[in-house]
């Protein structure tokens, strides 16, 4: 699909029409008059919301083409191009949600919203878990905390981030590879690696993977179209 927010073809499950929306209501509260400091923060983060998605899906699909075409027979080429691709899916999933966040509270530090302060402190330490700190004191926030908390307390989510976490500061999955002598190797999932000391067994087959990227898609419409409804908002009482 074409998003003309980004200029760009984005994937088909991109929820394109809640972020046209989101954007639309947010600009015209935070250019209304003139640009606003919110909107300095906002812009830059909502933009890298399309950018994180797109990348996202597009190092998914390479993962899954290699292991299509390649199986377990891959040489070193194609397991530094899927290793790579596993975490650039991982990476950028996160940091569409976490840019999405940081969007959200940079359009509720405008004083039309809700006058969140948002400087430089709040700013280093913002991520889901802050902005529902932030935002639970306000009634009108209420629609999107609850969206927050629902994202938070997710088995997907929670996945999402450790293995991120693991990949970017730690090192790759370790993959588990079966062989047999005199007989066929057993069967296993496409999906397989072993645990590490900070990560859980992960056995999986694509389906499920494709299940947590669907819920990516699905959570961050969710996010979209409150805090849309968020920015409608003109009043707003602690």
């Amino acid at each position: 699909m074409y998003c003309s927010e980004y200029c760009l073809e984005m994937p088909d499950d991109f929820p394109i029409d809640e972020l046209l929306q989101f954007m639309s209501t947010s600009r015209h509260v935070l250019l209304n008059p003139d640009k606003s400091l919110a909107w300095v923060e906002f812009a830059g983060a909502s933009n890298l919301i399309g950018w994180r998605f797109r990348a996202s899906s597009e190092d998914w699909i390479a993962y899954k083409k290699s292991l299509d075409t390649h199986g377990d027979s891959g040489g070193f080429e194609e397991i530094y191009f899927r290793e790579r691709s596993l975490f650039g899916m991982f990476s950028s999933g996160v940091s569409c949600i976490e840019s999405t966040t940081y969007a959200l509270a940079a359009l509720a530090s405008h004083p039309n919203v809700l006058s969140l302060p948002f400087g430089e402190t709040e700013q280093r330490a913002c991520s889901p878990k802050k902005l529902v700190k932030w935002l639970t004191p306000y009634a009108d926030a209420s629609l999107l905390v609850a969206v927050l908390n629902k994202l938070l307390s997710s088995g997907e989510w929670s996945l999402w981030v450790e293995l991120r976490n693991r990949m970017t500061h730690r090192s790759n999955l370790p993959r588990i590879t079966n062989a047999s002598v005199g007989a066929p190797p057993p069967v296993s999932k496409p999906l397989n690696f072993a645990p590490t000391s900070s990560t859980r067994r992960l056995e999986a087959e694509i389906s499920e993977f494709d299940g947590l990227y669907n819920w990516l898609a699905k959570s961050l419409g969710d996010l979209l179209i409150e805090g849309r409804q968020l920015a409608t908002c003109k009043t707003h009482n602690v």
